[in-house]
């Protein structure tokens, strides 16, 4: 509703310049347009809000001065506004907080715009719109992940245990990942099998004769990040 009401009052501003009596040819070509919108992603593994810069790239034509307020919403509900605008240092650049709900993707935009501009007879022209140029940046849980093992003869079982902070739960649940049973070969890791874990776990039997370190890993998604666990030798 907000929205529609901005994008109501934006079309009243540009009748009024395009028919009004004295407009100049610059005022009645006044424009501003996000062009892009940008914040790195973060990874959360506590309850506590954050700060972070959310930045914005822009091209306008006959405007003295702006202020930009951008919508910024996850994927549970939760949002907060970045704000940008000449009154501000850098113009382009707002520390913006978002205490998050959810997990994985967030939406920039859109945005409300506000400008100004002065002639050279001392006329004030006001321009608004509603520019729907999106952005986006992930909000990822920490993860965790450890690896047990036990020797049977030639047999060794591995188990790997995993875990993601949730905000949601408000604190570390079981997680289920695809999870890489390795083994170290020279320097390097050599992946033996890939298991999805099942309630936080995933299992694995090889045969050797002889010792050898293992591990397991697992890589990020839109809203988890990847782990590796610590090595044991069995």
């Amino acid at each position: 509703m907000k929205f529609l009401k901005r994008a109501l009052v934006a079309s009243v501003a540009a009748l009024a310049l395009a028919v009004g009596p004295a407009v100049s040819a610059e005022a009645a070509t006044m424009s501003f347009d996000v062009t892009k919108l940008s914040a790195s992603s973060m990874v959360i593994s506590n309850s506590n809000c954050k700060y972070f810069d959310v930045y914005m790239k822009y091209k306008k034509r006959n405007v003295d001065s702006w202020s930009v307020d951008t919508e910024i919403a996850g994927p549970s509900g939760d949002s907060t506004t970045a704000y940008f605008g000449t009154y501000s240092s850098p113009a382009a650049k707002d520390r913006a907080m978002i205490c998050p709900e959810g997990l994985g993707k967030y939406t920039m935009g859109p945005s409300e715009i506000d400008a100004d501009y002065t002639d050279y007879k001392y006329d004030n022209y006001w321009y608004a719109r509603t520019d729907y140029t999106k952005g986006y940046f992930y909000v990822r849980g920490k993860t965790y992940a450890s690896l047990s093992s036990k020797r049977i003869g030639k047999t060794v079982s591995l188990t790997s245990s995993t875990k993601v902070y949730h905000p949601g739960h408000y604190g570390k649940i079981k997680y289920n990942p695809k999870v890489k049973f390795q083994v170290k070969s020279g320097s390097k890791w050599k992946t033996l099998k890939t298991v999805s874990a099942k309630k936080g776990k995933a299992t694995y039997k090889v045969k050797s004769k002889s010792k050898k370190t293992y591990r397991v890993t697992f890589s990020q998604v839109s809203w988890a990040t990847g782990a590796t666990s610590k090595s044991v030798k069995r």
